[in-house]
Formats: structure tokens, sequence, C-alpha cells
């Protein structure tokens, strides 16, 4: 992995999803890359509240510079703190880079994207404002309109260690191929993987010959002695999971994204975004080859 794309938002969420990234970095030896986006034609009210009609005054380039001057003043510290709290500086030769531009924050992470190419980006799952990052579109825009693996990291009190990696599938035909793909990723960690169905009414039958073909599958022999496989009732999915990543002292939740209900209703079983952040864990989103 050479690069991972970090977009913050000052918010004081920003923290902890900037060492979990490092966490990752320093395993993988991969580029951070801190990005931040913010609006440059701001309108003020008579009441001195931002607002986006043109009655308004409209900020002076004066304010604008120092708008921008500010914004990137909080970026640098960012990115010197990260730098400080690298635990080998001199043996792990990552690197820690920032870039600020200007415009809508969901259209400028998705030209980041293209721009740096990165093989993974971290997020927090909640920020600032209704624009907050994985809180409605921008979230929707970024992992509907891009390849690259996202993980969503909520507000946690510390960074956890990567362990204990819980899949969530409903038999999709790119399930071997998408737990290499996270397996891969998250090499440095040797993860232990749980790949998990939750079942619907009637399908038992069904979803015990899944299962089993999905662990006599061949193309899985490389995480041999590393991965399990699991079939639970789906009576109550979100207490079911809960108590499942609870009891299995799950580190992270990875599914596919499916581009018609993305993180509304992510899986048949019942299982919506709420339900993920609910269990207070890092999530994953990624989309096979």
């Amino acid at each position: 992995m050479k690069r991972i794309l970090v977009p913050v938002d000052f918010s004081p969420h920003t923290g902890i999803s900037c060492q979990y990234a490092l966490t990752i970095a320093e395993a993988t030896g991969a580029e951070l890359i801190l990005f931040h986006s913010f609006f440059d034609q701001l309108y003020f009210s008579d009441g001195g509240f931002t607002t986006g009609f043109e009655s308004g005054i409209m900020m002076s380039d004066e304010i604008i510079l120092d708008f921008y001057k500010q914004k990137e003043s909080k970026l640098k510290g960012i990115a010197a703190d990260l730098q400080a709290s690298i635990a080998q500086p001199d043996k792990s030769g990552m690197k820690i880079s920032f870039h600020m531009e200007s415009g809508d924050p969901e259209v400028q992470i998705l030209n980041a994207i293209n721009k740096f190419k990165p093989d993974l980006i971290i997020m927090g799952s909640s920020g600032m404002g209704k624009k907050g990052l994985l809180s409605g579109s921008v979230s929707r825009r970024i992992i509907d309109h891009t390849e690259i693996p996202v993980i969503a990291v909520p507000v946690m009190e510390n960074v956890r260690a990567i362990n204990k990696v819980v899949y969530m599938t409903t038999f999709d035909p790119a399930d071997c191929d998408t737990i290499l793909k996270i397996d891969t990723i998250l090499s440095p960690f040797h993860v232990k993987i749980f790949c998990l169905h939750l079942l619907k009414d009637d399908d038992q039958a069904r979803a015990k010959q899944e299962i089993d073909n999905l662990a006599n599958n061949h193309i899985l022999n490389k995480v041999e002695g590393r991965i399990s496989f699991h079939i639970l009732d789906n009576h109550h999915p979100q207490e079911t999971l809960r108590n499942f990543v609870e009891e299995q002292k799950i580190d992270l939740i990875a599914f596919i994204p499916h581009k018609r209900n993305i993180l509304k209703n992510i899986f048949y079983q019942g299982i919506t975004k709420e339900d993920l952040f609910l269990t207070r864990i890092p999530i994953m989103a990624i989309k096979p080859n």
C-alpha cells in the first residue's frame, strides 16, 4: 500500500480518525495524505450568519485569505502532531503530507481521490454540520463513486489494534476475492477473519450450503487457520450483531456496499448504517475488484 487519504474537517473527531490512519500507515509504510476542503465564497446576512443569498455581503479577498491561512495552520499542526507521534520515525520511512482545496467537500474529496490515487481512504464517521463526513450525501457520493476501500472511524476513546475483522456476507459471488482484498490491505496485522451471515426467514438450508461452499473454496487457502465461518439467527439482527462483536472482541466490520441502498439499508438481513455505527467500532466499505 502506497497512499492513504484522510479527509479532515477539524471537528473534535478528527484526531481519532487521524490516529487510526497513522496506525495503518506505520504498519504498511504508506504515505499519509491529509486533505481538507472549504468553501471560499460565503455570504453574510445582516445578522452575521452565513447564507447563500446574493443579497448578503460577500467575503472580501482579505477575509478569504485570512480564512485560508487559519485552515492551513490547523492542517499543518495536525500533520506535525502525527509526525511527532510516529513510534520509530527513523525506521518507518513513512511520509505525512497535507493538501487543501476550496469548494464543496464531497466534490473536492472525489477530486483528491482522482489526483492522489490512494489505496485506502480513512474518514471520521461523524463530522461538523449536515455535511459531516459519512453523514448523508458526502459519504454516499464518495463510496458510490470510488472503487477505493473506505474505512469509517467512529468516535472512540482510544484507537484499538486491528486483530479481528468480521466480514458480513450475503453470499456475493465476489466474497472470496473481497476477503483476500481485506486481508491484503491489513496484511501487517495478520488479522483473524470472522465470515458472518445473518439468517433470513426460511433460508437456513441454503445458507448452510452457501457457507460450506465458501469455507471449502480453495481461493481462501491463503487465510486458512485465520478465518472462521458463522451463521446466526436474524430475529433481532441489531442485537445479534452487537453481541457477536462484543463476544468476539471484533475490531473492524467489513462489507460490500450496494449502490442502490448505500449506507441506508446495507444488508438484506436488516442491518443498517446506524446499526453498524452503534457497534462503536470502525467499518470498512470495500468493493470487489
